[in-house]
């Protein structure tokens, strides 16, 4: 009898050793599945990346957008660098005033700006402030980041015999249309990573504002 029971035994056992091996292919399986889980979380992209070389004399704007590992951190520092393709003078109006004269003779007419705009320097790519520094080196010194127009200017004109002339109160600028490149670099390395480069378009006005006149 006893000897009729080991086989059953070793089978048991066997049977066990195979559920061990089971859970622990089953356990390895998983254990595998979490680390390329986390890998593929941790490990960085470089969508973003770009050659490391020396840092391009002329970019500016630097200012810190993060820090790197050590004791202490190091500041990870992003310089800009913008290149004006083109501007393109542009009149902002504000308000605008329709005179029509019907008559057979020159009237003279008076129309007065009830209405203020506000025109500033916007921009996806890049900081305002700093476009607007550019457009005043490379555009014109009369550039400013924001303008309102004034309220209360009044401007006489003649209106001839048998037509309308258009008056507008507006802000003379520009539309510009510009590239940024950006870089980055640890702390004050001479070496910088190449981080991207953006293309956008910016309304610029300027501090000069008045009427526009046109007969219709």
């Amino acid at each position: 009898m006893f000897l009729g029971r080991r086989p059953a035994t070793t089978e048991r056992q066997s049977s066990k050793a195979r559920t061990r091996w089971r859970i622990r292919l089953m356990a390895y399986v998983v254990m595998t599945g979490v680390a390329g889980t986390l890998a593929a979380v941790v490990t960085p992209t470089a969508a973003q990346a770009g050659a490391i070389v020396p840092c391009p004399a002329d970019i500016q704007y630097w200012h810190n957008v993060g820090y790197v590992g050590g004791r202490p951190p190091l500041p990870v520092r992003e310089g800009h660098r913008y290149r004006i393709v083109s501007a393109t003078p542009r009149f902002y109006p504000a308000d605008g005033r329709a005179v029509s004269n019907g008559l057979p003779y020159p009237v003279s007419a008076t129309v007065t700006a009830n209405q203020t705009r506000t025109i500033q320097v916007t921009t996806t790519v890049g900081v305002a402030a700093q476009l607007t520094e550019q457009l005043t080196y490379n555009v014109s010194v009369a550039i400013m980041q924001v303008r309102s127009t004034m309220v209360g200017v009044s401007t006489t004109f003649d209106v001839p015999a048998y037509s309308t002339v258009y008056a507008d109160y507006g802000v003379h600028g520009y539309d510009v249309s510009y590239y940024v490149e950006k870089w980055r670099r640890v702390a004050n390395s001479p070496n910088c990573e190449e981080w991207g480069y953006y293309s956008s378009t910016a309304t610029a006005p300027t501090y000069i504002e008045g009427w526009q006149l046109r007969v219709g």
